[in-house]
Formats: C-alpha cells, sequence, structure tokens
C-alpha cells in the first residue's frame, strides 16, 4: 500500500517507530536472517518481485532448504525476522497450516550437533568461591562480586544491568546508583529499578534484591563496591575506579572473563551470563521459596520458567515427597 505523499514525513516517523518495536540486538540478529534468505533466493535464482513479499510456496522452500542443517527453533527465529522485514516494507507476510507442519518437521530433523545440553546453572557454592578468590580491596573485584550476588538472587540477565562498552554507558539502558533504592526492610533489602528491560523494554522494570547470610549476600557486596569504588548518582550502578577520578563501567565481557577465571581452577566450565539467573531461579526453589513469588521476583513467563528449572530432583521432593504423610505441614496450597 503506497502512502499518500502529505503523508511522507509520517511515513518516515512511522519505520523509526516501528524499528523500536524490536530491542537492537534482536534488529541485528533479523537483519542477518534477512541476508541468509537473500543469498538462498541467489542461489535459487528467484526474481527480485518473487523475494519480497514471499509466498507462501517460497517460505516453505526456504524452510526445506534449512530442514536438517540448523535447529527448528532456529529456522523459526529466520522467519520471525522475514516477518519482521515485510512488516517494516508494509508488505504481507503468509503463513499456512503447511509451513506450521513443515518447521514441525525441522524440529525433529534438528542435527545432533546443534542439540544442545542446557546450560548448567551457577550455584551458591559457586557465588562463595567468588567471593573468596576475588580480591575485594581491587575496584573491579568488588564491581564484580556485587554484580554477581545482585544477578543471582534477583534472576536477572546482565544485558539489563551491565553496559556492553566500558567508557561509555546509557543510563536509558544500563542501571545507575540514583535507580538504587534506599532499604526497604529493617535487614536492608532494596528494589532497583532497570531502566529497559527484555520484556518491559524503556519503560523498565523494578527487580529486588534481598539480604541473605554469609558470603553471598547481594546487599553486603553492593554497599562494599560502592564505598570502595566512590561511585556518585549519575555513575553506572556496576562501575569501578581505575583512579585519577575516572570510571569504567563493567562490562558482561570483563565480568565474565573474571568469573571463569576464578572457577576453571576449580574445573568447573565455563559458564555465560544466563547461567547467572537460572541459577538464582534454581536456588530460591531448592530453598522452598513458593515457584509462583520465584517467577514473579524473575519476571519469568510461564513457558520459559519451566523450562529453565534445574535440580529438579532436589526441587521436588519439597513439593511432592510424603504427600499422604499426615504430620506434613503444608506450607503451600
Amino acid at each position: 500500500m503506497s502512502i499518500p505523499p502529505s503523508l511522507h514525513a509520517t511515513s518516515e516517523k512511522m519505520t523509526v517507530v516501528l524499528e523500536n518495536a524490536w530491542a537492537p540486538s534482536t534488529r541485528a540478529k533479523y537483519d542477518n536472517s534477512v541476508n541468509l534468505y537473500l543469498r538462498w533466493c541467489d542461489s535459487e535464482r528467484l526474481p527480485l518481485d518473487k523475494r519480497l513479499p514471499a509466498s507462501e510456496i517460497t517460505l516453505c522452500a526456504f524452510v526445506t532448504h534449512l530442514a536438517g542443517t540448523m535447529a527448528g527453533s532456529s529456522i523459526r527465529s529466520h522467519l520471525s525476522g522475514l516477518k519482521r522485514w515485510h512488516i517494516l516494507a508494509n508488505m504481507p507476510y503468509t503463513s499456512s497450516p503447511r509451513l506450521s507442519y513443515l518447521l514441525k518437521g525441522a524440529d525433529n530433523m534438528t542435527p545432533g550437533s546443534s542439540r544442545q545440553p542446557p546450560r548448567p546453572p551457577v550455584t551458591l557454592p559457586m557465588i562463595r568461591v567468588l567471593h573468596d578468590a576475588l580480591d575485594l580491596s581491587n575496584g573491579l573485584d568488588a564491581c564484580v562480586l556485587a554484580a554477581a550476588t545482585t544477578a543471582f538472587w534477583a534472576q536477572a540477565r546482565l544485558g539489563e544491568l551491565l553496559s556492553p562498552t566500558a567508557k561509555y554507558f546509557d543510563p536509558s539502558r544500563i542501571p545507575r546508583l540514583a535507580d538504587l533504592d534506599n532499604p526497604s526492610t529493617s535487614a536492608g533489602s532494596r528494589k532497583l529499578h532497570l531502566p529497559a528491560t527484555k520484556i518491559g523494554g524503556l519503560r523498565g522494570e523494578d527487580i529486588y534484591i534481598c539480604r541473605q547470610n554469609g558470603r553471598s549476600d547481594p546487599i553486603a557486596a553492593l554497599a562494599h563496591h560502592v564505598s570502595r569504588n566512590g561511585l556518585t548518582v549519575d555513575l553506572p550502578l556496576f562501575s569501578y575506579d581505575i583512579g585519577g577520578g575516572i570510571h569504567l563501567a563493567l562490562t558482561r565481557t570483563k565480568f565474565l572473563e573474571r568469573c571463569n577465571e576464578i572457577w576453571s581452577r576449580q574445573g568447573w566450565p565455563r559458564l555465560t551470563g544466563h547461567c547467572f539467573r537460572i541459577g538464582g531461579t534454581t536456588e530460591l526453589l531448592i530453598a522452598g521459596v513458593p515457584p509462583d513469588v520465584v517467577k514473579a521476583m524473575g519476571r519469568w513467563s510461564s513457558d520459559a520458567f519451566l523450562r529453565y528449572w534445574r535440580s529438579l530432583e532436589l526441587i521436588a521432593p519439597k513439593y511432592v515427597e510424603r504427600l499422604n504423610n499426615p504430620t506434613r505441614i503444608h506450607s503451600h496450597p
């Protein structure tokens, strides 16, 4: 559908608004999907006017081409990228029952090399090892412990806490010290506002950092970090002093390098950022926190929440074992 000349300015703004419907990382991923599709079109010598909009048979042929070469979930992601491409171009995107069944077939044809084992969670002993191995008189290490305990206990995504670059940070996306509320309980637990999140977008969301006992306590780690690094309210919450009044934002890469450097000495495999989130979830469930509370605190969608449960052999007995025992105290309905 063409845009009337009088609405060209509106059309340009519409494109900008539409682009912001997807996170920058998602846009980059979907752009790669379009490039993959166009290379396939070239190999098939598909005429330009048959590529966009893509017909149902073209989409089916593209899925058939990819089936058996990658995971079905990856093929679905590529189709999502093509759908976005159609939306931006104001072109119809045609799905069909046949396309849906082809995707199911592609799931069943996922090669073994594309089937990744579940990512292991960060565990409470691993957090304690971090505490013991880090030099907490060092600004970077103090910052790493604060970020690790916060990500773990608040079930946070690292991309919502840490800046992608060290020398520049975007306060509309990364929390500052000013985003950390004063203690809300006598124990010192605190609320942290995340300016931008995967689900909430630029509206942001709040997470709750609760006091814990012992070396894994995020409240103590945050207090030490803020004091050691001399943070001011406008600095990134997770930044550290390198001397001369200069602070660098802690990046995901720097953070994971430091954590894995320590854990590798214990023979543990290299872990990714998401392992903190699933680790915190698992630890709370093992500790007997009601699943609905864990889900709400972690801002989980129902399907993902179930998919990322770990250590079910430890969690299940807390809720299922000895159900017919009359002396069993039910703490949950």
